[in-house]
């Protein structure tokens, strides 16, 4: 290795120095694969190629833009999931993940060989124009999204605020696509939402797994509970158009249903397992029946919830199948302030399924429909048949008047899928014993 080294140039040991920090960044060497006699033997090639663009090539360019690109290319050979992210790219995962960011407010994901919209985030810009979960992308101001990665699309929908992106979309139910031309815009989204659906049953949507969501879920509930008399008698979890998120955040949310038990577990390559993750009767804070919502748009720290208290029976899920994304990945920072998200393994439901690709298969399946008032027609009654007997004045004398009350809309029962949550809370209230 040593001679080979000697006959490089100073430039290019440059490049070899760089390559190797980036070899180093691996999983722990339980499940990592035993390296080959000579590691750098490709790196021959790739030195020589840039030796080449930097002589001949007609214009002079920079080195580092180079490198980093064929970074992203090495990473491009893996899954959709992993990707090289500059400092910048970095600061705007976490904000995504934070709830506060500028751009058009979708979470985007792969499903099949298409990149489509996994949710809107309401009252976005996105969600405005009429964008909707299931729509594919093709196209970003023209560019083919094709050779993009999920971090470098995202990249590319943000911008100043008040600036325009041409985002051209394929409908599941139109044949041909549109463009549409986007205001970007600051979008702040409330993670965790709540409200009361009737007098003893709340309902909580969380909207994606960022810093503190099982916490601030918690509160909620308690907050619903201080509202009842005796405490609720049934909950919905709602994590329709839940695009995930922090595993973490998913497993204490869970956590906080289970007393104890497996609620996730990760395995690496070869099937060697990462870590298991185990319910705390610490953290446990709920025992009232619970219902949670999915849908296709519902993905990775979602599945994992809806998952394990699948497994478990602590809650009846309802809905539709999930989208299916059961990768793990892991930020390994790299000396120049960059990081590397690499997908390092799979997570596994309690009773050992993999659902990469599949998706949690909800226990009562309810396609999407909004709930439309009918008028009911008028009904005949006594007093309108013909030659029916009146009532007199004495007979409306000795009847109590009758009984007046306000029948308001519910506005929260509003779709299918959550009325059939509500009423598998309501039929549990009789077949189920009290916790």
């Amino acid at each position: 290795m040593s001679r080979f080294l000697c006959q490089m140039s100073a430039s290019l040991t440059l490049v070899l120095v760089l390559s190797a920090l980036l070899l180093g960044v691996a999983p722990p060497s339980g499940f990592a694969k035993p390296p080959s006699p000579d590691p750098y033997e490709r790196l021959d090639v790739f030195a020589k190629v840039l030796n080449v663009i930097e002589q001949h090539y007609v214009d002079d360019i920079a080195r580092g833009p180079m490198i980093d690109g064929a970074i992203q290319g090495m990473l491009r050979t893996l899954d959709p999931h992993s990707s090289f992210m500059s400092s910048e790219e970095r600061r705007d995962f976490e904000l995504r993940t934070g709830g506060r960011f500028v751009g058009i407010g979708i979470e985007i994901g792969i499903q099949g060989d298409s990149l489509r919209i996994i949710a809107t985030i309401p009252g976005g810009p996105a969600a405005k124009a009429g964008l909707d979960s299931g729509d594919v992308i093709l196209a970003v101001d023209d560019h083919d999204v094709s050779r993009m990665s999920l971090d470098h699309l995202f990249m590319a929908l943000r911008g100043d605020p008040g600036s325009f992106v041409a985002l051209t979309v394929k409908h599941p139910n139109l044949l041909a696509p549109k463009t549409y031309v986007i205001e970007r815009g600051l979008v702040q989204t409330d993670i965790v939402v709540s409200r009361m659906l009737t007098e003893h049953y709340g309902y909580v949507m969380v909207r994606s797994f960022g810093h503190g969501t099982a916490d601030k879920v918690k509160s909620e509930i308690d907050k619903l509970n201080s509202y009842v008399n005796g405490g609720l008698k049934g909950l919905v979890l709602d994590l329709r158009k839940n695009p995930g998120g922090y595993l973490k955040e998913g497993v204490d949310l869970a956590n906080l249903f289970l007393k104890d038990g497996i609620i996730t577990q990760t395995k690496g390559r070869s099937g060697v397992v990462i870590e298991t993750y185990k319910a705390s009767a610490r953290r446990h804070a709920f025992d009232m029946p619970l219902a949670v919502l999915i849908d296709e748009g519902s993905a990775s720290a979602s599945e994992i919830v809806a998952g394990a208290l699948q497994d478990h029976r602590r809650a009846v899920i309802v809905g539709t199948t999930s989208f299916g994304k059961a990768s793990v990945q892991n930020m390994f920072p790299l000396p120049d302030g960059s990081s590397l998200k690499l997908t390092i393994g799979k997570y596994y439901t309690p009773n050992g399924h993999c659902i990469q690709a599949i998706g949690i298969m909800p226990d009562i399946e309810v396609e999407a429909m909004a709930l439309m008032p009918r008028p009911r027609p008028p009904q005949k009654r006594e007093k309108d048949l013909e030659r029916a007997l009146q009532a007199t004045s004495e007979d409306a004398a000795s009847s109590p008047p009758p009984e007046t009350f306000e029948i308001q809309d519910d506005p929260a029962i509003d779709d299918l899928q959550l009325f059939t949550a509500l009423g598998q809370l309501r039929a549990r209230e009789f077949i189920l014993p009290a916790p």
